[in-house]
């Protein structure tokens, strides 16, 4: 995700022309400043592409709770799943080889996918670790 947003990032020139407005107001002109002043502007320029983007930031952290529900939510089947059975122990197995497999093979096809894929790895790391892990925690509960 962030490469695809670094790709359409800012040329120099509109770097430039951005941060010189930010620091000296809208009717600046980089190359009417003097060397102190657009020496400002260059260390502004460098300060800020070590600063996270806000919106980004915002997503990631939600995707997070996101996937630390969906991991509450597969619990919850589990355990209803063992507390139904009428073989438990058999159950509780069944379950944890599932949820092991789903584990093991998710990060298997992330780091396939990660592998085959170069500059598209963002997404096909996602889309493997899925296809992945699905595969592995059906192919387990067949078994």
């Amino acid at each position: 995700m962030a490469q695809y947003i670094k790709v359409k990032g800012y040329s120099l020139n509109e770097l430039v022309a951005r941060h010189a407005i930010r620091h000296y107001g809208e009717n600046a002109v980089f190359k009417n400043l003097s060397a102190s002043q657009k020496d400002v502007v260059y260390a502004s320029i460098v300060k800020s592409a070590g600063t996270s983007n806000l919106k980004v930031s915002t997503i990631l952290t939600r995707l997070s709770y996101a996937g630390r529900g969906l991991i509450v939510i597969s619990l919850g089947v589990s355990a209803y799943n063992i507390a139904t059975s009428t073989d438990k122990v058999s159950a509780a197995g069944r379950e944890l080889l599932s949820t092991g497999a789903g584990i093991g093979g998710g990060m298997a096809g992330g780091a396939i996918a990660g592998l085959a894929c170069g500059p598209g790895a963002p997404v096909c790391v996602t889309i493997g670790a899925f296809v992945g892990g699905a595969l592995a925690a059906l192919g387990i509960s067949f078994l």
